[in-house]
């Protein structure tokens, strides 16, 4: 990309700057909670911002209804490289937040509201810089794709998993445009999620002798829970993790508790097998049996999502990383992604390369005052732009 094109592509995003906040806000503006999934309102919106940009080619996916996907994509004057950015429409929920969730208040430089960095705000980075690539005259030499998914906040079953299945992904790279301060990650932890179970012997509450608390069984488990952990550590995600997250047991205040239930997630680092994982547990309940024969309990995998990890010399990430180090004046790290994304389905099931990188904070996405910085979206488009020009040739 010559230092033109450059010059113009940034001149056109920092012209925009008004758009760029008006398009954050009205994304945050329709509420996408997930559960229950439904994006059917905001996808409207969102196909409305992508067909402004002209020569876009927009498809809708709906493999439920009202769970709504977007696929977009704009032409290159040849067969070229075909790139994708990857966002999710759908946001957690807005229980306890402590501002109107769905305001998009613009305060001190910052966006306000549910989803303004998980990542409605990132896809307003990424339809900011398309525009500004069409309006700085700029043809692309190959493809961009918009994957505009749906429920990614509770596995992307209904999202891009769909797009994987119905061989929509099959392209040359991909970023995905969660929130890494605009570091380069390249990895993610994936996860176990396991239902662990004690039983007991029902008893009047006045005489605990004569039965089994199994609140008291799950409790031993609970305080070595940390025990199901290997002792090993990613170099980008770190260690892995567990948490005791639910739990739920007995049936009345004067009865000993037969039985108790309880979730456990456990999050994996790439390079676990699932029968280490499986290991853990089935180690430490072997070890509670021993030391206390009263305890009976058993655990099973209800879930298991694989972690994922690309390469770090990839032309994609050599690409955003040099575009990351041009516009901020540093060179951005190579961080991992403690949380789940849909970058694993373009890195494991499509072998696809790979890299996360977008707009805000992790610390503040799901939070009860999640924001956006505005210069980090600014930012965001700028380096897009630079990213797909240079990708997909001009």
């Amino acid at each position: 990309m010559s230092a033109e094109i450059r010059r113009e592509l940034t001149a056109r995003v920092e012209a925009s700057l008004d758009r760029l906040i008006a398009v954050t806000q009205r994304l945050v503006g329709v509420a996408s909670p997930n559960p229950p999934s439904d994006t059917f309102e905001v996808g409207k919106m969102a196909e409305e911002l992508l067909r402004a940009i002209p020569g876009v080619e927009v498809e809708r996916i709906e493999p439920a209804p009202r769970i709504v996907s977007l696929i977009a994509r704009i032409k290159g004057k040849g067969p070229g490289r075909r790139l994708i950015f990857n966002g999710h429409l759908d946001t957690v929920g807005v229980e306890g937040m402590t501002m109107l969730p769905f305001g998009g208040r613009l305060e001190g430089g910052r966006v306000f509201g549910r989803g303004a960095c998980d990542m409605k705000g990132p896809i307003a980075a990424a339809l900011a810089a398309g525009s500004a690539i069409h309006r700085a005259g700029v043809q692309l030499g190959g493809s961009l794709h918009y994957h505009l998914a749906a429920d990614e906040e509770v596995g992307g079953v209904h999202g891009t998993k769909v797009m994987w299945e119905r061989g929509m992904i099959d392209q040359d790279a991909c970023i995905v445009g969660e929130p890494t301060e605009l570091q380069l990650g390249l990895a993610e932890r994936g996860g176990a999620w396991f239902t662990v179970v004690t039983s007991g012997t029902a008893a009047h509450g006045s005489q605990p002798d004569r039965g089994v608390n199994a609140i008291t069984s799950m409790a031993r488990f609970v305080l070595r829970a940390n025990e199901v952990l290997p002792d090993r550590r990613h170099p980008l995600v770190g260690p892995p993790t567990v948490n005791v997250a639910l739990i739920e047991g007995g049936h009345a205040p004067n009865a000993v508790p037969d039985r108790c239930v309880a979730d456990v997630d456990r999050r994996v680092i790439p390079g676990e097998t699932f029968e280490e994982i499986e290991a853990g547990f089935t180690d430490l309940m072997a070890r509670l049996r021993a030391e206390h024969p009263e305890v009976r309990i058993e655990a099973s995998c209800r879930e298991w999502t694989l972690p994922a990890e690309a390469p770090a010399d990839s032309a994609i990430a050599k690409l955003c990383r040099a575009a990351v180090q041009q516009d901020r004046g540093a060179r951005p790290a190579d961080v991992g992604f403690t949380g789940i994304t849909d970058a694993r389905f373009y890195i494991n099931d499509a072998s696809i390369p790979t890299v996360i990188l977008g707009p805000g904070s992790l610390a503040q996405a799901h939070t009860a005052g999640e924001f956006v910085e505005v210069d980090d979206l600014v930012a965001a488009a700028r380096i897009y732009a630079g990213v797909f020009v240079r990708f997909l040739g001009a």
